[in-house]
């Protein structure tokens, strides 16, 4: 998780609902939210419906998230480019989605490269988020002049209400889309677990301890910018540089200090980006290797190095459609946020709700225990529900075209697509999707190397159990 990119790239959403108050409180209570039930996303094998529909919406989910990220990547840079040229130059929404094409290409070229050097970059990119939340931390507690520094009381107790809805409890609840974003798509370690060793321990313990660092470092770099950032909470969301972050940087450290650290910032969002275009490849190949997808025999293809490049290549494609939306205005480009959280809390909820109503589940390795597991189930849903209708709403109370939210309008179509696909008669999905398929046998056939260790493991597991039975009768 890169959080201190990803909560500088969002504080926009509470800071524009509900201030500093806002800012702090939700992210705290949207991320102990979630602890409850990240353990419990290993689904159990459902009807292929709802393999297809869950399916769906988790690669919707992982592709809104990667190009949310790339959004947020590009207003950094655009607001650095303003910073350096002395406020005479602001990025138009023409340059942003150029920015927004170059970003995507970058990342595509970062991500198509063999699972061994991404292996090794995934580590540099760990030291890079570490050394990026240190780096903003230090430099806005040490250097922020006096004028902008808050007190504790502004910090945790004084609300107010910067948004469009008069209701102040709305308006808080509104902050929430910051938390959820950040510390969004945790259990993305699952979609490379074919790629882990020991991946029935190691990947809950992943999407766990990601989630419980994402807390403690994130709310650490909430604080540090809630007392850094001064009292004219408005001027930050209208400030012209498009980036309330930016503003903050600029007012603590001038310019040449703002263009450092936004510049290293920019990095890590690239390097946070490159992670989860990883996480949308993976996830879209390994749906289009059930067939789920439509071409999917084009897109489960992998390339020389052994990594799935044309998947790679359509999240790029289809990231570069969402980024269109920025063409039309900001508020439309900003629901792709939105987006991101609905179609995986969606995903998310299908097998909770599946095991509730029905009951089939066999217990992994990782298992809280029946009534825990029952309970936190229950929560899950509850919880996940309650962001899902509360993303559904605008920004304005009363909103007219321009001001509508458009991630309603782009999940109804993915929606409507995913269920006429299927049911269509003779060539929907309902004549040829089983669920998730099982594809051991074909690499056995492609990989004699891969077929021998498999029997020679095979034959030590024998060979032990062998062992134990002589022991016992010889007892």
């Amino acid at each position: 998780m890169g959080i201190a990119p990803a909560i500088a790239e969002s504080i926009i959403f509470s800071l524009g609902s509900a201030g500093s108050v806002g800012m702090v409180w939700t992210y705290l209570a949207g991320c102990l939210l979630l602890i409850p039930w990240v353990a419990r996303l290993t689904p159990p094998r459902q009807r292929a419906f709802m393999c297809w529909l869950a399916g769906y919406m988790n690669v919707l989910g992982y592709l809104s998230i990667y190009a949310s990220t790339i959004y947020a990547a590009t207003l950094i840079l655009g607001a650095t480019c303003s910073i350096g040229s002395d406020g005479t130059w602001f990025a138009t929404k023409y340059h942003n989605y150029g920015m927004f094409a170059a970003t995507t290409l970058l990342t595509f070229c970062m991500t198509c490269v063999s699972s061994a050097l991404l292996s090794k970059l995934n580590a540099f990119y760990i030291f890079v988020q570490l050394a990026m939340l240190l780096s903003l931390i230090i430099a806005l507690a040490a250097k922020t002049p006096g004028e902008y520094k808050n007190s504790a009381h502004f910090v945790f107790a004084d609300f107010e209400n910067t948004g469009f809805w008069p209701n102040n409890g709305w308006a808080f609840m509104l902050s929430f889309l910051t938390p959820v974003w950040v510390v969004s798509g945790f259990e993305s370690s699952a979609t490379i677990a074919e790629e882990a060793s020991n991946a029935a321990k190691a990947v809950p313990f992943a999407m766990i301890s990601s989630l419980v660092v994402a807390t403690v470092t994130g709310w650490a770099v909430i604080i540090t910018i809630a007392f850094c950032m001064g009292t004219g909470v408005i001027d930050l969301v209208e400030s012209p540089l498009g980036q309330p972050f930016a503003q903050i940087a600029f007012n603590s450290l001038g310019k040449n200090g703002s263009i450092a650290l936004l510049v290293f910032l920019w990095f890590s969002s690239i390097c946070n980006c490159s992670i989860l275009m990883v996480a949308a490849s993976r996830e879209t190949f390994a749906f289009a290797r059930d067939h789920g997808l439509p071409f999917s025999g084009f897109l489960r293809k992998l390339s020389a190095n052994k990594t799935p490049a044309r998947a790679v290549g359509f999240v790029a494609a289809c990231t570069l459609l969402e980024g269109l939306l920025m063409l039309v205005n900001t508020i439309a480009i900003n629901s792709i946020f939105n987006l991101a959280i609905m179609g995986l809390y969606f995903a998310y909820c299908m097998p909770l709700v599946s095991r509730l109503c029905f009951g089939h589940f066999n217990p992994g390795v990782f298992y809280m225990g029946n009534t825990i597991s029952y309970i936190s189930a229950i929560y899950s849903v509850a919880w996940m529900t309650f962001i899902f209708i509360l993303l559904l709403f605008p920004i304005y109370p009363s909103p007219n075209a321009q001001e509508m939210n458009y991630a309603v309008a782009v999940l109804g179509f993915v929606l409507v697509f995913c269920v006429v696909y299927f049911w269509f008669p003779k060539y929907g999905g309902k004549t040829f999707f089983t669920g998730p398929v099982r594809t051991i046998d074909e690499i056995l056939e492609e990989s004699p190397e891969a077929r021998a260790a498999v029997e020679q493991q095979i034959a030590k597991e024998r060979e032990v159990e062998a062992s134990g039975s002589t022991e016992k009768m010889s007892s």
